[in-house]
């Protein structure tokens, strides 16, 4: 993999930048994807170049302090016997990336800052809080959610109600095809959501099916999604 990958600490979060090949010696600004959680850039750039992708952009991926609280939107039952239960801290984490990790971004790398070079990504119930982002702040203009909790209590009719804010989104849903047949009641209503989803968001979502459940090929999943928006080509 070429380019460079460097960890920072932004905001009391941990984070990993990757910044493109010729970065440190050009003048070019750059499309920004955020990242809802730690995720395997290396693999993912190199699917990408195996590919024949452009990997012209910043990726920061953002871990968080908490997945189960910080990557869900309201306080829910806990997900499994033995498990706290999640405290719905999004709506915190989201402010700290729109108000302080962004920010800094745009300030000490030369980014290109507008909605339509800005995009937020998520796996799982990063993928969840990646969509909800889409009805609380209007600084991204593409989304990716990968095999989104979207089976969340109560975030499809969450998503009936609201509307988002931005209406020229770019929004890309992927989900296994195995990832239904969870023994967790809750979570196999995945497709069910994630296909609700598709049909509140119409006109603005590309829906992709993977093969495998829900850990399967991780980084090709979101190889797939980075090639469909084609940030930074």
């Amino acid at each position: 993999m070429e380019g460079k990958i460097q960890e920072l600490h932004i905001a009391d979060m941990d984070c990993h930048l990757y910044l493109p090949p010729g970065y440190e010696e050009g003048g070019d600004r750059y499309p920004v994807i955020y990242v809802n959680g730690e995720v395997p850039i290396e693999g993912i750039l190199t699917k990408l170049v195996e590919c024949g992708a452009q990997t012209e952009f910043l990726l920061l991926s953002i871990k968080p302090n908490s997945w189960n609280d910080d990557f869900t939107p309201w306080a829910a039952p806990a997900f499994r016997a033995g498990e706290e239960a999640p405290r719905g801290r999004a709506d915190m984490y989201l402010s700290c990336l729109t108000e302080k990790i962004k920010p800094y971004m745009d300030t000490h790398y030369r980014t290109k800052p507008k909605p339509a070079h800005t995009a937020l990504l998520g796996y799982s119930l990063g993928g969840l809080t990646a969509v909800y982002a889409i009805y609380k702040t209007d600084v991204f203009g593409v989304i990716a959610s990968l095999s989104g909790s979207l089976w969340f209590d109560g975030f499809c009719e969450f998503m009936e109600r609201e509307k988002p804010i931005r209406t020229d989104l770019r929004i890309y849903l992927s989900l296994g095809k195995k990832e239904s047949r969870s023994k967790n009641p809750r979570m196999s209503r995945v497709a069910e959501c994630t296909q609700r989803a598709k049909e509140i968001l119409a006109g603005q979502v590309c829906f992709e099916w993977n093969e495998g459940g829900h850990f399967y090929d991780i980084e090709g999943r979101f190889a797939k999604a980075l090639m469909y928006l084609r940030i930074g080509t």
